[in-house]
């Protein structure tokens, strides 16, 4: 076999149409949601790989990162359009300033912090008075999901590196090896991976359109 024979063999699989070769990325529809669904999307593949082709040890660490960023997106545009909604309506913040500079600086402050993220968004929907209970904040189960996946990775690290921290303070992400039901772990976490970016989301969304199309009603009758 030679050189060429090799690179040959290493090769993605070509589709098998040349217009499917091409992406399309960029643009007014890319958001964080949108993203958050494509990381959902790989590591619901890396998920189903494991679960049916038998355990690859390589494979948790990665599956557990793309979904722990779906959710960390999802959480992001789920506080901004929260936050559009509560800056449209008015609604009383307790002096809170949810402009979208703000917002912006709190979820960089927030940073990778599945557990801060969490809160924020159930401050802001508590802030949204016209949403009645329990769609004011998140379900029980998903919460307890949330703060699970937090103590797993505090930081957006622990999923990304075999060591985490800096200088002295550089240490092993998982010194002790340990036997897990991954399966059971990862589980929970598909669920509430889908239930941020095709749930909540689609509920979001559909009260801001509701809002803007009410307001567009209310300054068509004023003028």
């Amino acid at each position: 076999m030679d050189q060429v024979e090799e690179v040959e063999m290493m090769n993605l699989p070509r589709p098998r149409w040349p217009a499917h070769e091409i992406a399309v990325i960029g643009g007014s529809w890319e958001d964080d949601l949108a993203i958050a669904g494509g990381y959902l999307r790989v590591a619901e593949i890396g998920a189903t790989h494991w679960s049916r082709h038998g355990p690859d040890d390589s494979l948790p660490i990665p599956v557990l990162y793309n979904y722990r960023h779906s959710v960390e997106l999802s959480l992001k545009w789920l506080i901004r359009t929260a936050a559009r909604i509560v800056h449209r309506g008015r609604y009383d913040t307790g002096g809170a300033n949810l402009d979208r500079e703000k917002v912006d600086k709190k979820l960089r402050e927030d940073s990778h912090s599945i557990k801060k993220l969490a809160e924020r968004l159930n401050t802001y929907l508590g802030f949204i008075k016209d949403l009645d209970p329990p769609n004011n904040r998140i379900d029980d189960e998903s919460m307890k999901t949330l703060r699970w996946l937090d103590r797993q990775d505090e930081t957006g690290e622990t999923f990304r590196y075999s060591m985490i921290g800096r200088g002295n303070d550089s240490r092993p992400a998982r010194a002790t090896q340990t036997n897990i039901n991954f399966y059971e772990d990862i589980n929970k976490v598909h669920l509430l991976a889908h239930l941020l970016q095709a749930g909540y989301s689609a509920h979001l969304d559909h009260f801001e359109e509701l809002q803007q199309e009410y307001q567009e009603y209310q300054e068509e009758m004023s003028g």
